[in-house]
């Protein structure tokens, strides 16, 4: 047998191993096979554990680790069969954590050589002696089995960032869970808790708490980025046009240590920043004045409409002759397009204000301008940031349009129309647009986090 051969068995001796296992593991969660309790017994150790739903997540792991085993046995679709095993082995692997490496005070050593496994093989790929290389899909395995460990390692983070407060972790030898829920050690058997324990505790309950939004929006963009992959791998449309996630994502890294794409970064996220600032300085005003005055928002409503109603790319050509093509026409458009959403929102905001308060500011003869600042403006501040939220994310999309309609010089736009221009290299263009979507994220989530900080009080949303 020559060393590729040799090669190849050792493969399918690793993926029947593990297969096995997990197989063993998923049929006991779906089926009650091999002396389980079945998806009772697994619902009920994933509801002690702290999943929820319990049913839902139990049926899920045991579909997750079945079906991955099977695929992983036959060496079919490997990528995706390895995503889920090493999805579920971090899941666990972390649920175990707190034990240690060593099985017997309930580690996770079990679960890190599985881990291993699978991502040998994901790296690797399923070898010639697979359904994969029936298929003669064998030797594209490189971005694939990269893609799949990230998904998988970025999958069960999320999972298990999501599991609740008070949540305790399996028996040390139970992979799934369906064997905790029978199983009742005697108390003076189990190891002492050391006196940190709750503290320890604690602390891992509140990051696992805070981490879950972001490990459940990781687990949206990592199916978005396989799901884009695969698209992209059918051949339907020629990759010079439509590279894979696997193309984009790392040219997206590069691009992001990148001294000079930094520079146009830059260059959008100032015509942004002054633009909405500028919004700001005009509509927060102008919303407590037509929200305060109804003779006024009677008057002023058919220009501010109209105005509103001029689509922005519009009056691109007009702000050119003016001000040229540089920071200030981006900064002039993105202050026109996103002066109406922070308008509209101070209007509702002050409209919605508590009027017992303001009628009691005037009862003690409290100023107009005292009224407006003391009781006005922080019952209207919600809205005003649901507003500076929704600016700003339109704001980024008006900046990199410009950039691109008007040809600048600088700006995510101009990096985009360069790589259209110079053999359109396609993965730049989409590593681009990635990246002003990271930005824009980016400042949502500022924005979001400084609204739960200022106006926790606050739960209203501009419809």
């Amino acid at each position: 047998m020559d060393s590729s051969s040799a090669v190849d068995a050792g493969l399918l001796a690793l993926r029947l191993a593990v297969a096995v296992i997990i197989v063993y593991h998923g049929t006991e969660k779906l089926f009650g096979w091999w002396g389980a309790e079945g998806l009772d017994g697994a619902a009920a150790f994933f509801a002690r554990v702290g999943y929820r739903p319990p049913r839902v997540m139990a049926a899920v792991a045991g579909l997750s680790e079945t079906a991955g085993g099977v695929l992983l046995a036959l060496g079919a679709l490997t990528p995706l069969a390895t995503a889920a095993l090493i999805g579920t082995f971090v899941n666990i692997l972390l649920l175990h954590m707190r034990g240690g490496l060593s099985r017997k005070h309930g580690g996770f050593e079990y679960e890190l050589v599985l881990l291993a496994a699978a991502c040998c093989v994901a790296l690797a790929g399923p070898g010639a002696w697979s359904f994969d290389e029936l298929f003669g899909i064998r030797g594209d395995f490189s971005g694939w089995g990269w893609g799949s460990v990230a998904a998988g390692v970025l999958c069960g983070v999320a999972v298990s960032a999501s599991r609740r407060r008070g949540g305790g972790a399996g028996s040390p030898g139970d992979i799934g869970g369906t064997r905790a829920v029978n199983e009742r050690e005697d108390a003076s058997a189990a190891p002492q808790q050391r006196p940190d324990g709750g503290a320890s505790a604690r602390l891992v309950s509140a990051a696992r708490r805070r981490l879950a939004p972001f490990g459940r929006g990781l687990v949206g963009a990592a199916v978005l980025a396989l799901g884009f992959e695969g698209f992209a791998r059918l051949g339907l449309i020629d990759r010079q046009l439509l590279p894979p996630s696997s193309v984009i994502l790392p040219e997206a890294a590069r691009m992001l240590v990148d001294p000079e794409f930094l520079g146009e970064v830059a260059h959008t996220l100032r015509a942004v920043l002054t633009g909405v600032g500028l919004a700001c300085a005009v509509a927060v005003p102008a919303g407590l004045l037509l929200g305060s005055y109804a003779l006024l928002t009677k008057a002023l409503t058919p220009i501010v409409e109209s105005l509103r109603s001029v689509p922005g790319i519009a009056i691109i050509p007009l702000l050119v002759l003016v001000l040229g093509q540089g920071l200030r026409m981006e900064a002039t458009l993105v202050a026109f397009v996103t002066t109406w959403p922070m308008l509209f929102n101070t209007m509702y905001g002050v409209r919605g204000a508590d009027r017992v308060a303001v009628e009691t500011a005037r009862s003690f003869r409290v100023g107009t301008l005292a009224t407006w600042w003391r009781v006005v403006l922080p019952g209207a501040l919600p809205l005003i940031l649901t507003g500076l939220r929704l600016a700003l994310s339109t704001g980024l999309t008006v900046a990199v349009a410009s950039e691109i309609a008007v040809g600048t010089q600088h700006g995510i736009g101009h990096t985009v129309l360069a790589a259209t221009h110079a053999g359109f290299h396609a993965d730049r263009v989409f590593a681009a647009v990635t990246v002003a979507g990271l930005l824009g994220f980016l400042l949502n989530s500022l924005t979001s986090a400084a609204s739960r900080r200022l106006t926790g009080w606050g739960t209203r949303e501009a419809s």
